[in-house]
């Protein structure tokens, strides 16, 4: 009895470190407010890396960005809440010198490196956090492959390598990127596959985005709702 007690505690024990592991994102994302981090307005966090000017400007960046994702989507829903830094220092907790989205438990969240601290990397970011808040893990995971969430949050990023007139790519290149379906096996660090991501979602009517995720949410399949 007394090895089973120990056994029991050992899994449990392990049980919880990999849970802190796989969602120490989710976890920053929720346990911010509690932390060095500042809220300067609704939803917006940021550390002491970023002086006066630098949180004046990323604020406008964001309003940027949510008119952008508007222009081209529609007005987005989700008001991820978006956590900034200057610093590298922070990837154990879901930065990378970027930007990256990520879901909490409760909301969706942003969080922005020191590359990030712009209107393209926010609106690419903001519209993976909205594609997520609509929709859910379980259409996410089996309705949404890795080209179509990453495409569409390229669609809203003028960074120059993302604009169609620097794009080109080969059939062959575009359908190796149509066969990934996981996120976890997309090359995130590939300009390629992003690009390959852009192009094929572009044959979509951006307005109905918004539609056809509702639509997934009751029951229709990918294929059916966006023909791409």
């Amino acid at each position: 009895m007394r090895i089973f007690k120990i056994l029991l505690s050992v899994f449990i024990l392990l049980l919880f470190a990999s849970f802190i592991f796989f969602k120490k994102d989710a976890i920053a994302c929720e346990m911010i407010g509690q932390t060095h981090f500042s809220k300067i307005s609704t939803n917006l966090y940021v550390d002491d890396s970023l002086d006066e000017a630098q949180k004046s400007n990323l604020i406008e960046a964001i309003n940027d960005a949510i008119e952008r994702v508007s222009n081209v989507y529609g007005n987005p829903i989700s008001s991820p809440r978006i956590i900034a830094t200057t610093e590298d220092k922070y990837s154990s907790f879901g930065f990378n010198p970027t930007g990256m989205q990520a879901s909490g438990f409760f909301r969706e969240c942003i969080f922005l490196g020191p590359k990030g601290l712009n209107t393209d990397v926010i609106a690419h970011e903001f519209v993976h956090a909205e594609v997520r808040y609509r929709t859910g893990p379980l259409v996410e995971l089996t309705q949404l492959p890795a080209w179509f969430i990453e495409g569409t949050g390229i669609k809203v990023d003028y960074r120059r390598p993302f604009l169609l007139e620097n794009i080109e790519i080969t059939e062959e290149e575009l359908a190796k990127v149509k066969s990934i379906f996981f996120l976890s096996d997309f090359p995130n660090t590939s300009v390629k596959y992003y690009q390959a991501s852009r192009i094929a979602v572009e044959p979509m009517h951006t307005k109905s985005l918004y539609s056809g995720l509702e639509r997934l949410n009751n029951g229709e399949k990918f294929e059916v709702v966006f023909r791409l």
